[in-house]
């Protein structure tokens, strides 16, 4: 099937054939991969492949796919002072049906590493919990916020990967969106056993003092809370 998808006037997807993918992956390391293929590629010379695969089911991704979003999200968050990767290449393998994004490694290591073998991993989580609210406070809603796509950067700050699946608006967040983000940073289970330890109350009044979130404000945070992410059992 031809791809008919168009792009945003910013993006330019170009095609690539098996050849010159096999040319442009030569030598590189498989990070992940799925019952599709091969997912990320490290090639030797420190850029990423990533490789988005056709979904099955009719959905908003057969309009706009994953990659082109991904692409999207990545030049927002820059905009918006966030460290993310930067897109040097789209492409569209019409043989094998599947786009790839190519970008320089960005050098860091995941938060979740990173808390396994850090000494003070509560200070880290006191930054994760203000890093949550910059992001809410400029209306990012980073749906794939686990601590895998979280990274520790070399000069200490966080920046994120995988910012497909994301939505960005020029206001903050309202509150049900916020309370919604939390469920989704409870999604892996090794992230709410870390999570957990350091204690679900404790993450969340980080957070509020950072977001700057108290009386009826507050209150009101950790009701939605209670509703959409069980999960985390808080006191009033």
């Amino acid at each position: 099937m031809r791809q008919t998808t168009t792009m945003p006037p910013s993006l330019k997807c170009t095609p690539i054939s098996s050849a010159e993918f096999e040319q442009l992956r030569a030598g590189a390391r498989v990070l992940e991969r799925d019952w599709r293929g091969d997912k990320v590629l490290l090639t030797p010379g420190k850029h990423i492949i990533k490789l988005f695969y056709p979904r099955r089911k009719i959905t908003s991704a057969r309009l706009f796919p994953y990659a082109y979003r991904f692409c999207r999200n990545a030049r927002q968050l820059q905009a918006k002072g966030i460290t993310t990767v930067q897109c040097e290449q789209l492409r569209y393998d019409r043989q094998q049906r599947r786009h790839l994004i190519r970008y320089p490694l960005l050098p860091g290591d995941t938060l979740r590493d990173r808390l396994a073998s850090h000494p003070d991993r509560h200070r880290l989580l006191v930054e994760l919990a203000t890093f949550l609210a910059e992001l809410h406070d400029k209306g990012i809603l980073f749906r794939s916020v686990h601590l895998g796509n979280v990274l520790t950067l070399e000069n200490g700050t966080f920046g994120l990967i995988d910012v497909a699946d994301m939505s960005i608006q020029r206001c903050p967040l309202g509150l049900l969106q916020r309370a919604r983000n939390f469920r989704h940073l409870l999604h892996d289970r090794r992230d709410r056993k870390v999570l957990e330890q350091y204690g679900y109350n404790r993450l969340l009044a980080d957070y509020e003092t950072a977001a700057g979130l108290d009386g009826y404000r507050r209150k009101l945070l950790r009701r939605l809370i209670r509703h959409a992410a069980p999960a985390m059992t808080l006191p009033d």
